[in-house]
C-alpha cells in the first residue's frame, strides 16, 4: 500500500512540474562572469535544483566522513582502555 501511495504521489509532483515547465518556457538570459547563456525559464530552474541537491549531498558526504573519523578514533581509545 505505502508503494502505491508513493507512486502516485510521484505521479502528481511530476504531472505538476510537467505543467510547470511547458507553462514557463519562454527564454531567460542568464549572465556569468564573462559570458551569458539564453535558456528557457524551466530547464535553467532544473538545472538550479540539480546544482542544490549535489552540493547538499557534497556537504552531507564531507559530515559522514568526519563523523566515521571520530567514530574510528573514539573505537580506537575504547579497545585501547578496554585492554
Amino acid at each position: 500500500m505505502k508503494k502505491i501511495a508513493a507512486l502516485f504521489l510521484f505521479f502528481i509532483i511530476f504531472i505538476l512540474a510537467l505543467v510547470f515547465s511547458v507553462s514557463n518556457f519562454q527564454a531567460v538570459e542568464i549572465h556569468l562572469y564573462f559570458t551569458s547563456v539564453s535558456l528557457p525559464l524551466a530547464i535553467a530552474l532544473t538545472i538550479e535544483l540539480f546544482a542544490g541537491i549535489g552540493i547538499g549531498y557534497a556537504i552531507a558526504f564531507m559530515q559522514i566522513v568526519k563523523l566515521k573519523s571520530q567514530y574510528a578514533e573514539l573505537n580506537k581509545k575504547y579497545k585501547k582502555i578496554e585492554q
